[in-house]
């Protein structure tokens, strides 16, 4: 892994998202090989050591005394459940581009009134609102494309702020006297985004671009360099994706390279399970159940 991509990703991604990515793989696995795979990745052994560590303290790993006194560690029932939200964002990636609804013109329009005194549960309502594609209109207004209005009400509920919150269902919402479909740069950061997602493109271009070489010449990833791969790509990729409301095709702007980018990602996947895995890290490379990683639209 060339060490531009192993500096970025290391500095982007903490070391317990890696963690919890590797046992959510791997179930089971000894400390010295959690390291070694941490080492590969561009991590410290010792912030490795001290990241499993406290995961067990809290509860989220236990360790197994294992015959030559070896370390092993495998995941609660809290860990997983920890993982579990690691690994949502990896599916919603693929998601994103498999989905083949299509938006009816409908808007879910939110507004609440949360007192300064409970402020952590109106944080945390804005900071869910963004990440299922909401965006603020104006005046306290937020506003997403489709009808999401059960997700809101069950969100609320869960905050405990059901009584404090309006939820609508139109289909016509403007701003400043025009369709809201036109004031998109407006309610969501797109210029920033493809900057980003520019970024993102060509380091894309050029893992695939690796792989292909080193397919070509005869000599593939092993398992390790794969899950790595993966990993590296999930990091950048979970981030962007969550700063992306993921808007219906119809509503983005012309010069988007969300969806372009999101096909690389495909593509990369595909490139990476197309291989024949036959050494003893394999594992690292299942699939989460049910999870389907579609062929790329774009070319």
């Amino acid at each position: 892994m060339n060490n531009d991509h192993i500096s970025f990703v290391s500095k982007m991604q903490s070391t317990q998202t890696f963690i919890l990515f590797l046992f959510a793989q791997a179930k089971r696995l000894p400390l010295r090989e959690a390291v070694d795979l941490g080492q590969l990745l561009g991590k410290s052994g010792h912030s490795v050591r001290a990241c499993v560590n406290r995961l067990a303290r809290s509860g989220f790993l236990i360790r197994e005394e294992s015959p030559g006194r070896a370390a092993w560690y495998r995941l609660s029932p809290k860990g997983e459940a920890l993982a579990n939200e690691v690994a949502v964002k990896f599916v919603r990636i693929h998601e994103i581009v498999e989905s083949k609804d299509t938006w009816d013109g409908t808007w879910t329009l939110v507004s609440f009134d949360i007192p300064e005194r409970i402020r952590k549960r109106r944080d945390e309502l804005r900071s869910r609102l963004r990440e299922v594609g909401f965006g603020l209109l104006a005046g306290g207004v937020w506003v997403a494309p489709g009808d999401v209005s059960e997700f809101v009400r069950s969100l609320a509920e869960s905050l405990r702020v059901d009584d404090r919150i309006m939820i609508s269902l139109t289909r016509e919402v403007s701003l400043g006297g025009l369709p809201i479909a036109s004031a998109v740069y407006r309610i969501w950061p797109f210029a920033e985004l493809n900057k980003k997602y520019r970024a993102m493109r060509s380091r894309l271009r050029r893992r695939i671009e690796r792989i292909q070489s080193r397919l070509e010449s005869g000599n593939p990833p092993d398992s390790r360099e794969a899950f790595l791969e993966i990993f590296s790509v999930y990091s950048e990729a979970a981030e962007l994706i969550a700063q992306d409301p993921c808007l219906p095709e119809e509503l983005l702007p012309d010069d988007w390279l969300g969806l372009e980018v999101q096909d690389l990602i495909h593509q990369h996947f595909h490139l990476i399970h197309g291989l024949e895995q036959k050494d003893p890290y394999a594992f690292l490379l299942d699939l989460p159940p049910g999870l389907h990683i579609p062929r790329p639209r774009r070319r």
